[in-house]
């Protein structure tokens, strides 16, 4: 992002601005920090890994055939460990590891990777990174108990994905090299932080840098199972344990604090009010006499929803719809709202969180429905929500949230609420909103 961007951003209120600080200085902390935080990719990149290597080895982990066909695997449920006292310990170094997407040689995937203004998928990288950050999990569980030719009894569930700032800069033709390792383990939960560079003229740049938060799950995928501790070896796992656990803290206070939980605060229930003022009409003032004023829209007139039908190509190991493919069809959702509203193209600037709430099954309809919840100058702020129907019961379930910010080359229309419900997703947009610029360290990414 260029200073251009920034101080576009930043033409809020004063009070905002203060508060935003205010609520983002630790953060910026660790901001300043993700750039030297990764290891050094490496100098010879012809012998890295790639994907499709990683995706194999996985397949051999699970021991399955890579047939669609639900195999049983609750015989592996003796080799689980009771107690989280028989795993040894693991170092951050023991689940590091590099993989390469090759794009500068392989036409196909360079087709895959690319949009159609010749720059690179975001929804690919991340599908790369959900599969890449399911490997490094497994690298970090050692289970003593598992005979080396038995497959792996652990299920492993993404749970959510979250502060993923995005460099703008990224090509369709030029090597990926994807890293990253364990970096928070309670009991049963391993959060992952991963890197993801491009070799650029010689140099490697960062893209951008993600943390994947999973549980472990037993083969059967119905209970949640015992993973190894970690121990920090050296300073460098020292602070990044020390990292992961404030944001861990971070996440809890978030949960407490939602507006699902809390009631606005006395600022934000005055812009509720604020906004509501901004929609009655000046010439016959009257409540539910709604008039809209210049440049805004509805949000509601925002929305753009899309169904799928799921197919098993799109299926993870454990034969549901794969988290990748889920951030892939819900981010370039989000892009097209933003595109639409905009009447431009955007940038993709960041992804506030993404949450998996229930697996998505295979042959069920997928129903993305995407609104802009704020916008502030250039910038809008994009929730994507993802129901699961079942065609024969009829049932509805939320399955998937995702929050994105993007950004336009001019300043776009105002989002206005027309109901309680919307001003509280309104609200909610704004948080994220403080939220990404307080990730952000003096315009640049």
């Amino acid at each position: 992002m260029n200073l251009k961007i920034f101080s576009n951003i930043l033409r809020s209120s004063e009070s905002l601005m203060k508060k935003s600080l205010r609520h983002g200085i630790c953060m910026q902390q660790i901001y300043r920090s993700w750039k030297n935080d990764a290891h050094p990719p490496p100098l010879d990149i012809s012998n890295l890994q790639t994907m499709e290597d990683i995706k194999l080895k996985l397949f051999n982990i699970m021991g399955l055939s890579g047939k669609y066909e639900n195999e049983d695997r609750k015989w592996l449920s003796e080799y689980l460990p009771k107690d989280q006292s028989e795993l040894p310990a693991r170092s951050m170094n023991d689940s590091f590891d590099r993989a390469i997407v090759p794009l500068s040689t392989d036409l196909s995937l360079q087709n895959k990777y690319t949009t159609t203004f010749k720059g690179l998928r975001i929804g690919r990288l991340l599908e790369d990174m959900d599969h890449f950050a399911v490997w490094i999990v497994m690298k970090h569980i050692y289970n003593p108990k598992q005979p080396t030719d038995v497959p792996t009894p652990y299920v492993v569930v993404t749970l959510l994905v979250d502060d993923v700032i995005i460099n703008a800069n990224r090509f369709p033709d030029k090597d990926l090299i994807i890293s990253g390792q364990v970096t928070h383990v309670g009991k049963t939960s391993m959060e992952v932080t991963l890197w993801l560079e491009q070799l650029n003229d010689g140099k490697f740049e960062r893209i951008t840098r993600a943390h994947f938060v999973f549980v472990a799950r037993d083969p059967t995928n119905t209970s949640s199972v015992m993973v190894n501790h970690l121990e920090p070896v050296g300073e460098r796992e020292k602070n990044l344990m020390i990292l992961s656990a404030k944001k861990n803290e971070d996440r809890k206070r978030a949960r407490q604090n939602s507006i699902l939980n809390k009631m606005p605060t006395p600022e934000e229930q005055s812009l509720i009010y604020e906004t509501f003022m901004k929609t009655v009409d000046g010439k016959e003032p009257m409540i539910g006499n709604k008039v809209l004023p210049a440049s805004s829209v509805w949000m509601d007139d925002t929305e753009i929803e899309t169904n799928i039908l799921c197919h098993p190509e799109d299926r993870n190991l454990h034969n549901t719809v794969f988290g990748g493919y889920l951030m892939r069809v819900a981010t370039e959702l989000a892009f097209l709202v933003a595109s639409v509203h905009s009447k431009t193209r955007v940038k993709s600037q960041a992804i506030n969180s993404i949450t998996f709430r229930k697996p998505v099954p295979i042959g069920s309809k997928l129903k993305l429905i995407g609104k802009i919840c704020y916008t502030s100058g250039r910038v809008m702020i994009v929730e994507i929500i993802a129901k699961v129907d079942e065609i024969e019961s009829k049932k509805s379930l939320t399955s998937n949230s995702f929050y994105h910010v993007f950004v336009a080359p001019n300043n776009v229309d105002a989002v206005l609420p027309q109901n309680y419900h919307d001003s509280m997703l309104y609200i909610d947009g704004r948080r994220r909103y403080l939220d990404f610029i307080a990730h952000l360290e003096n315009g640049q990414l």
